[in-house]
């Protein structure tokens, strides 16, 4: 049975990822799963992230792994090594209880589009601004920035610059 199961997962994951072609399909695609408990935690953010999102990512994560192997603790399992991306994007944060979720409408010029989302994270208000660009296979997030009072970040400029590191 485990094996069945192994082999299950392994096929969904090969999946190619979802295509929309309506900006508003993709951004309402994106928070559904912070309606329903439990099922967030499953989600992975970089499937809904353009080729350009994706190379910014691949880029951080190769850099903290560079920075961590060239360390004066290399080699030794100190567990101080960070994550390329130590929270999700979309909910501004690690955990997700989302309340009043808001999704405007999209502003649309060609293949580009900027979509308003606002919403309560537990007691923290958010408000994000996803820029959208339309690929091959559909509209994908190309970056992500936070207006909400207190929380001014451009989620490109943080993965390109990595403000957080010591070097």
């Amino acid at each position: 049975m485990r094996s069945v199961l192994a082999v299950l997962l392994l096929a969904l994951g090969s999946l190619p990822a979802l295509a929309f072609d309506d900006p508003k399909a993709l951004v309402t695609a994106i928070y559904a799963p912070y309606q329903t408990p439990g099922q967030a935690a499953e989600q992975d953010p970089a499937q809904y992230y353009s080729e350009r999102l994706k190379g910014l990512v691949s880029g951080q994560a190769a850099k903290a792994a560079r920075d961590a192997a060239s360390s004066p603790d290399a080699g030794r399992n100190t567990g101080d090594a960070a994550p390329a991306l130590t929270f999700n994007p979309f909910i501004a944060a690690q955990h997700s209880l989302l309340m009043d979720l808001n999704i405007g409408e999209p502003a649309v010029m060609g293949d580009k589009a900027m979509i308003a989302v606002s919403f309560h994270n537990f007691d923290q208000a958010s408000l994000l601004s996803l820029s959208l660009v339309k690929e091959a296979d559909g509209w994908k997030v190309d970056d992500v920035a936070s207006l909400g009072q207190g929380e001014h970040w451009l989620l490109s400029w943080l993965l390109q610059y990595d403000p957080f590191s010591v070097n």
